[in-house]
């Protein structure tokens, strides 16, 4: 009977059923007329088809949604809109993309556990399965590294839910410990990296994920336990990999330029003509302002852009954000918008050309058709690691290998950026915030930064007194994570509980 369940649910898997609705309701049925047991995970292909599933529920987590709430209600920018989550109008009742998100990560943990148990028990070969299995661990703790990272503490499970009881027994599970739960994932991301491919994540076919994906969410994981040398070696083996970042051109950070040499993950989205399939609204919320029916934005001409294009209102930098920026920095004419092909646009030219300039063609998407793009969601790459072992460096007391790897970044942007010498382990550490800035604004990861350095509601707060006063009235210290839904608390008969939202 398990079997059958297994199967039942690698078919929810494959098929999207949420967790709280559909799969409680199938798994009262007698499955018996439409699977017979032992059919699935028979081989190869079918356990690659249930690690697909894996997949699909981060298409529902990288939205607009989160890009709003990672990156538009920081230090770096803001967004003048009615969405709760960047005006932090936030609560158990109304808790913003913290439902959907909620929903969608514990769908995957699901998936993944569903996989994890079938490649267990399906009949391939012995020395194919690690392989198999390691793929489904690292999708589970990007789950979890997703859920911890935004809620802090949150029920933690790995077992297979193949019958009534084991659902109802998970769906009973209390806040746990993100600090623990954080320190199981990397144990088992550490036992099962090594059986990934040792590859960029470009090499491997379809763009599966490789071992640097592992090692990345080790190296995430380890810095918000402070675990600096287990991020510092984390980092070091995708280094091995990678090799130097000045092979990699800054181009390969535009989000139009899917799994590029330097993406270590990507979650894909895609756009056709003859149909619109798993797109992106992002862009949306990243591109001027535009005169209807032309390719005319902010009063510049943008070909490539096109005229079929619907931008809602744009995510607005602040002026800590530009001012971070040095001229001669190529990143700046990227991720910021100030003029495009020698012509300026509107709103940087007003008060004197000291207003605001757009978000960059970083963002933009070529072709967008209404509000829908194809871009990738760029979530994790090498530029990234680099900063990430310069931070654990630091905290090591490797002076030489932080500076390193910190003008290492710098450098591939332009050479006179770089520090010439270290200069203290406090000021290095401020260094490395404003470089995590500048070259991964956009990258969902900018609120996890200010929330894990004890700097959240500082930094916002200072941003926002003088730029946007909804969120000056509205934020508080607990918003740096956001509360469980209250349906969520519900269906757990009140084990789950927000206390900092009381």
């Amino acid at each position: 009977m398990k079997r059958k369940y297994s199967y039942i649910l690698s078919l929810l898997l494959l098929a999207g059923v949420s967790l709280s609705t559909g799969c409680k309701k199938l798994l009262e049925e007698d499955p018996s007329s439409f699977v017979s047991p032992g059919e699935f995970f028979q081989n190869e292909n079918q356990c690659i088809a249930a690690l697909n599933g894996c997949y699909i529920p981060l298409n529902s987590v990288y939205t607009a949604d989160f890009m709003i709430a990672q990156e538009a209600a920081t230090d770096l920018a803001f967004l003048n809109s009615s969405a709760l989550d960047a005006k932090f109008e936030i609560s158990p009742a109304n808790p913003g993309m913290g439902d959907n998100l909620w929903s969608a990560c514990y769908n995957g943990i699901m998936y993944c556990n569903a996989a994890i148990y079938g490649i267990e028990n399906a009949k391939v070969a012995a020395d194919r399965k690690p392989a198999l299995k390691a793929e489904a661990v690292a999708l589970r703790a990007l789950y979890y590294y997703i859920l911890t990272s935004t809620f802090n503490d949150v029920p933690y499970y790995t077992q297979n839910i193949n019958s009534l009881s084991a659902l109802t027994e998970v769906m009973k599970l209390g806040r746990m410990s993100a600090v623990e739960t954080r320190d199981k994932l990397i144990k088992e991301l550490q036992e099962y990296a090594p059986k990934l491919p040792q590859a960029r994540t470009s090499e491997v076919p379809q763009n599966r994920i490789s071992a640097a994906m592992a090692y990345m969410l080790i190296g995430k994981m380890a810095l918000w336990n402070k675990e600096y040398q287990v991020c510092a070696d984390a980092m070091q083996a995708i280094r091995k990999i990678y090799g130097q970042l000045t092979q990699y051109p800054l181009q390969d950070t535009w989000f139009r330029n899917k799994n590029t040499a330097e993406s270590i993950f990507e979650v894909q989205f895609t756009w056709s003509a003859t149909g619109l399939r798993k797109t992106s609204t992002v862009a949306c919320f990243f591109t001027p302002t535009k005169t209807s029916g032309t390719s005319i934005y902010d009063g510049v001409n943008i070909p490539e852009l096109g005229s079929k294009a619907n931008p809602f209102v744009s995510i607005i930098p602040t002026e800590y954000f530009m001012g971070l920026y040095d001229y001669a920095d190529p990143r700046r004419e990227i991720i910021l918008a100030y003029s495009y092909n020698g012509t300026y646009f509107k709103r940087p030219m007003q008060n004197n050309g000291t207003g605001k300039a757009w978000m960059g063609p970083k963002f933009w998407c070529p072709g967008m058709d209404n509000v829908a793009d194809g871009n990738n969601q760029k979530v994790f790459r090498y530029a990234d690691a680099l900063l990430m072992l310069a931070e654990a460096a630091n905290e090591t007391g490797d002076n030489g290998l932080a500076l390193q790897c910190l003008n290492e970044v710098k450098a591939r942007a332009y050479d006179g950026l770089k520090l010439p010498a270290y200069p203290g382990k406090d000021q290095f550490l401020e260094e490395v915030k404003k470089e995590r800035a500048r070259e991964l604004m956009g990258e969902y990861g900018r609120k996890w930064d200010l929330v894990r350095w004890g700097t959240f509601f500082k930094a916002v707060s200072a941003t926002s007194a003088t730029e946007y006063e909804v969120i000056k009235n509205n934020l508080r210290p607990y918003h740096e994570y956001y509360p469980i839904p209250d349906k969520e608390a519900l269906r757990s008969g009140g084990i789950l509980t927000n206390p900092a939202y009381k």
